[in-house]
């Protein structure tokens, strides 16, 4: 009996100096991560439209936290050729705030972020079936062209919301900053990597965005401040 008790108190004493290893929420399967890291601190929906591309005026109104885009991605880019893709333009600043919401009058929406880092999930709501993609780039605007694939995230329309994490369109990879010439030690944060680009490489503007390859009725997105 007591190296029973001797065992239990030993196996107790191990766990509690084992180093505590971080599992991300996607791991986590279906679970609505408000139910791990508690309410969010912003959220966004992005509401793809069937029609009606030319954009009622009420899409124009940036008190909601809600973006509209084609749900039908190829075929809104093929009635204007003049756009050539759907980009939804992400950046920095004071507070959270959607400063155009409507991607039928120019094939681009912008989002503002509040300070700090975050932890982001993505879902697709509505009807089963559909799936969207978004992919996160890092964007020379002095050359006016894409430098930089960052990752992406796909959410699909199931029975149950299926949250997916964004960790791979908002963090910096050492082999993905290798291949423009750019030593991290770590994972970086897209927008201190973005900081770091301009001090590598003076002179040159870079922007981060997210383009749209494929939409779907509904995508949320909640962001958890973690720094």
């Amino acid at each position: 009996m007591r190296k029973m008790v001797f065992a239990a108190v030993l196996v107790c004493i191990v766990l509690a100096v084992m180093p505590v290893i971080a599992v991300p929420v996607l791991s986590q399967g279906n679970n609505n991560p408000n139910k791990l890291l508690g309410a969010q601190t912003y959220l966004l929906n992005i509401l793809g439209k069937k029609a009606d591309w030319n954009g009622d005026p009420s899409y124009e109104s940036t008190d909601r936290r809600t973006m509209f885009v084609p749900e039908d991605v190829d075929a809104f880019l093929a009635l204007h050729p003049e756009y050539p893709d759907v980009k939804i333009w992400v950046k920095q600043g004071s507070d959270f705030s959607v400063n155009d919401p409507n991607v039928f009058d120019d094939g681009q929406a912008n989002l503002t972020m509040g300070p700090g880092k975050y932890e982001v999930y993505f879902v697709a709501l509505g009807k089963p079936g559909k799936t969207a993609e978004l992919q996160g780039w890092i964007y020379n605007v002095t050359a006016n062209e894409y430098l930089m694939y960052v990752g992406k995230v796909t959410v699909t329309h199931n029975k149950k919301p299926n949250w997916q994490s964004g960790y791979d369109i908002f963090w910096v990879s050492p082999s993905e900053a290798a291949a423009i010439g750019v030593t991290i030690g770590q994972d970086m944060w897209i927008f201190d990597f973005l900081n770091l680009l301009e001090t590598v490489y003076p002179g040159t503007e870079y922007l981060y965005l997210w383009k749209l390859v494929s939409g779907c009725k509904h995508i949320q997105v909640r962001f958890y401040k973690i720094g």
